[in-house]
């Protein structure tokens, strides 16, 4: 078998987007997951899309249609409710709904129909960065260029070893994430500001809903009796009585930050998950990977075609833009979280920390600045040039 110009190392959204773009400019590449066809893009992940993501993939051609526009969200706390159209301080420029796991599944179709080197079911047991290598089963592979798309434990960035560095900071927080098997309860978003903890409702489709509920890093899930837990979660929405009998899943998911840098290191190259972790604060996670993907994508089309500037760069245009990003989601978290903060110790702490909350929600509704600057920042639209 001819080496490929370019291995993929797994089959999220910036593992398909890169092979999606690689595909149509025909550079020669494979894509590997260790997840059978059948297995990846059923879990229900990520599911708002940034107006500038979806503005880079329809210029990049990729066959979607982002129909279920997201305009608003609401802030309850216990003292305030206030309906916040970002998109009317964005120039009518909304996020969309459109689940990470139908992104993915509508990619690996795509590429099928496309013919594409996508090899499921196959899991990589070596990669050496310094030849390049990439080995999996019987097969290795001789590549001029190897992208971790796999994950926050991510083979590929394994093995850079101390070629790179890893900026990890875990939280105080965990996040309880409920599946439920029901439709939205309102049209828009919900975030609930409340001295137990934070509470979400997010809009997955018809008939699907996720939430997230915030308890002590101590608590499991599973510690939890499902009566109890969509009780709680309802009460904290301030929609009581509104899950009672919801048919409902639910995972753990512990809060940390991760920046890897550089993200290069010879032909090695990583993309989201596996270059960082971002809270789900604010829904950045998946939008950052695709525009890694997308910068990365055509940093090796002109690689190929003898100009690897762009690609040689790829570290440097990203690393930027993905620290300005955590730094809202960590803004954001302290807003919505109760336990996120440095600060807790005792009655007293945990007060004010619940002022702070409905102070910073109370602002976004009275400051026309901020409430400008969040617009912006939460949809993922850059904002205009000032006219001269």
């Amino acid at each position: 078998m001819t080496d490929p110009e370019v291995v993929i190392v797994g089959a999220g959204p910036a593992g398909l987007v890169l092979a999606w773009m690689l595909q149509r400019a025909e550079v020669p590449y494979v894509l590997v997951d260790r997840q059978a066809r059948d297995e990846v893009g059923t879990l229900p992940k990520a599911g708002i899309v940034e107006y500038r993501t979806v503005e880079l993939l329809r210029r990049e051609g990729l066959p979607l249609e982002f129909d279920a526009e997201n305009r608003r969200v609401e802030f309850r706390t216990p003292r305030t409710r206030h309906v916040f159209d970002y998109a009317d301080l964005t120039g009518d420029r909304p996020h969309y709904v459109f689940p990470q796991h139908r992104l993915v599944a509508e990619l690996v179709e795509a590429l099928g129909d496309e013919g594409a080197p996508l090899y499921f079911g196959h899991r990589v047991t070596h990669v050496d960065p310094d030849r390049p290598s990439v080995t999996v089963g019987d097969t290795t592979w001789h590549p001029r260029a190897v992208v971790g798309a796999d994950g926050a434990n991510s083979v590929v960035a394994r093995a850079l070893g101390d070629r790179v560095r890893v900026l990890d900071r875990p939280l105080a927080a965990r996040w309880l994430v409920v599946s439920a098997r029901t439709a939205p309860l309102v049209g828009h978003t919900i975030y609930a500001i409340h001295p137990r903890g934070y509470a979400a409702h997010l809009r997955r489709g018809p008939d699907e809903t996720r939430f997230y509920l915030e308890v002590p890093v101590e608590v499991s899930g599973a510690d939890l009796d499902p009566d109890d837990l969509r009780r709680d979660l309802a009460d904290r929405l301030g929609e009581p009585g509104a899950l009672d009998g919801v048919e409902i899943s639910v995972d753990d998911l512990d809060l940390r930050t991760r920046i890897t840098t550089p993200m290069q290191a010879g032909p090695a190259f990583l993309v989201g998950d596996a270059a960082h972790l971002i809270t789900p604060a604010g829904g950045k996670g998946m939008n950052l990977a695709v525009a890694d993907a997308v910068e990365l994508a055509h940093g090796l089309i002109e690689a190929n075609h003898g100009d690897p500037g762009r690609r040689d760069a790829y570290s440097d245009t990203r690393l930027p833009v993905i620290a300005q990003t955590q730094g809202f989601s960590d803004w954001f978290l302290r807003v919505l979280s109760a336990f996120s903060s440095d600060a807790l110790g005792g009655d007293g702490a945990a007060a004010f920390v619940d002022a702070m909350r409905e102070g910073w929600v109370r602002r976004l509704r009275d400051d026309p600045l901020l409430a400008r600057w969040f617009a912006h920042a939460y949809a993922g639209v850059d904002a205009e040039p000032a006219k001269p």
